[in-house]
């Protein structure tokens, strides 16, 4: 079964003779990409590719359970006389990424410690 009008849709390597349609591993990757974004809609996103937003959905989960753990970041120990410096304030963890700097105080819990470990990931 060809596309109405022999139209063919970006990303669509074949239709067979049930009228699926068979995409490109290039333009599920982009579109995955697109649905990633902080902020995306995966509706609006199936929408405007002409897709079924179940489908998509499905891609961005393979695409998720595929993905190889994220890196840990590597930790820098300072010397000793910083420690004690870093030590009189009142934080007692800094994690520094650009321009960003979360402190985590020392009498916090591991309750608290581990969602901010989760949202760095």
């Amino acid at each position: 079964m060809e596309p109405k009008e022999g139209k063919q849709q970006y990303g669509v390597v074949r239709v067979d003779a049930v009228g699926r349609r068979w995409y490109t591993q290039r333009f599920k990757n982009e579109v995955v990409a697109q649905c990633l974004q902080p902020g995306a809609s995966v509706s609006r996103i199936s929408i405007e590719q002409g897709l079924n937003t179940n489908l998509v959905r499905k891609w961005v989960q393979r695409a998720r359970r595929d993905q190889p753990p994220a890196l840990l970041m590597p930790v820098l120990l300072e010397e000793r006389e910083l420690v004690t410096e870093a030590t009189s304030s009142s934080s007692a963890i800094e994690i520094r990424i650009g321009d960003a700097v979360i402190a985590i105080g020392a009498k916090a819990s591991l309750y608290q410690i581990e969602a901010i470990v989760r949202a760095l990931r």
